[in-house]
């Protein structure tokens, strides 16, 4: 009776604290989400934009990132061509709900890949329809600067690193991110962490050159603005290969 009650309390709470930014089924998830155990507290706010909110909280004692999926004010226009030829998602419904929720998973199974590979990014936890469970990068719940908050002092070395993880993410874990650049890259400990994989596609996906190109542009230009050195074509040549 007490588990039951206090998750009653629970679902109430997100009601009241997140009514105006969820819709029912991400209170919904979230709910089961913490009768599974995968969520234990739901914190404040690291981001909120158009498509998804972004909240810090628990697991036990563990910091957690929670990703909720907006289902009103998603571009659906945007998103199919990312669906539309992934063999992994080619039997989804083409109503909002089905979208979303494909969405919201592709981003889970594109971080498991990453993580699989060695790549730095966000370590997926859990995943129910329209929410999405992560690791928190940070310190306390004090979310790890973007590359466009910083200057970093190695710009050199981070280059390096980042064309590295292009050619890991390629060639070993089989995906594309397909909207890198400076504004999903974070640093942490000295590292840069890759976010925001929703959008990528496998490396057989009829667009998977073209969103690779597109990575490798937005990454040279930044590098190259802080005063590092980094060939696009050259780049590309190498990851290709």
């Amino acid at each position: 009776m007490g588990l039951k009650r206090d998750l009653r309390i629970d679902t109430m709470q997100l009601r009241k604290t997140w009514g105006g930014v969820f819709d029912e089924m991400a209170i919904q998830s979230m709910h089961k989400l913490m009768k599974q155990g995968h969520i234990t507290e739901v914190k404040g706010t690291i981001k909120q934009g158009k498509e998804s909110v972004v909240l810090n909280g628990m697991c036990g004692e563990r910091v957690i990132a929670i990703k909720v999926y907006a289902i009103e004010a998603a571009n659906f226009k945007r998103m199919w061509p990312y669906l539309a030829e992934d063999p992994r998602f080619r039997n989804i419904k083409p109503d909002k709900r089905s979208i979303i929720t494909a969405w919201a998973k592709k981003e889970f199974k594109n971080l498991e890949r990453a993580t699989e590979a060695g790549i730095k990014c966000p370590e997926p936890l859990a995943v129910r329809d329209n929410v999405l469970v992560m690791s928190f990068l940070g310190d306390g719940f004090v979310p790890a600067p973007r590359l466009t908050e910083i200057n970093p002092e190695n710009p050199q070395e981070l280059a390096d690193k980042v064309i590295r993880d292009i050619s890991v993410l390629y060639k070993k874990a089989r995906i594309v991110h397909g909207d890198l650049s400076e504004f999903n890259i974070l640093l942490w400990n000295g590292e840069p962490y890759i976010i925001d994989f929703s959008q990528s596609v496998v490396a057989d996906h009829p667009n998977a050159r073209t969103f690779l190109e597109r990575d490798v542009k937005n990454v040279c230009r930044y590098f190259k603005k802080i005063g590092a050195e980094c060939n696009a074509e050259e780049v590309l040549e190498e990851v290709m290969k």
